[in-house]
């Protein structure tokens, strides 16, 4: 029963709600802003309110399938939040959007806000002092730095559970980064490639411009 809850995990994380949102706006995320099918895109490019809709849809789409592993399967503990890792790597890598999903950051909020909710409200406090920084190497650096201060604060606030709160986190940080940057090398090295073959239509132009 524990595999199947890891596919249902898997399943539920793979449904692309970004991109369902904005092709009912008529819209390919894909094509928008910086083309990463997740709520932050959404905000940015489609709209503040359907932002919200796709960062609660790909936080629910994590903690269902770790309600049904805890309450009906009776899954615990350090197992229970490998089940809602795969619901991440099932948004990053999602199998109804050809493996082309999003970064994971908002999806692993899912999982913290299921097994720690007082963990969940400083990083929705820090999420905002963060929000200004635009460049991606900086929301990556704050996000792991914060995902590591989690850990930490987890025996103070959980001190009964700690131990297999802080292995799972950080578990599941670890996997979201292997698994970014797997998609880093399969889809933008393609792209990279294509457009190294592809034949130059500027190069009249000396500056390329």
């Amino acid at each position: 029963m524990y595999f199947l809850s890891l596919i249902l995990g898997y399943l539920f994380g793979s449904i692309p709600f970004a991109v369902i949102i904005a092709r009912m706006k008529g819209l390919d995320i894909s094509k928008l802003g910086d083309g990463n099918p997740g709520a932050a895109n959404v905000w940015r490019a489609v709209g503040k309110v359907w932002g919200v809709i796709v960062f609660l849809l790909d936080t629910l789409k994590v903690i269902i399938p770790m309600f049904i592993a805890h309450k009906f399967l009776e899954i615990k503990e350090y197992p229970l939040i490998m089940v809602g890792t795969t619901a991440v790597v099932g948004h990053c890598l999602p199998l109804f959007n050809r493996f082309r999903g999003g970064k994971g950051l908002a999806a692993i909020g899912g999982i913290i806000l299921y097994v720690t909710p007082k963990l969940y409200l400083i990083g929705a406090v820090l999420y905002f002092i963060r929000y200004p920084i635009k460049r991606a190497f900086f929301v990556w650096l704050t996000a792991v730095l914060g995902f590591l201060v989690f850990c930490f604060l987890v025996r103070p606030l959980y001190p009964e559970n700690y131990v297999w709160i802080a292995y799972g986190l950080i578990t599941a940080l670890v996997v979201v980064l292997l698994v970014n940057a797997l998609k880093f090398i399969l889809f933008r090295g393609a792209e990279v490639a294509e457009q190294a073959d592809a034949p130059d239509s500027k190069s009249g132009s000396p500056d390329g411009e």
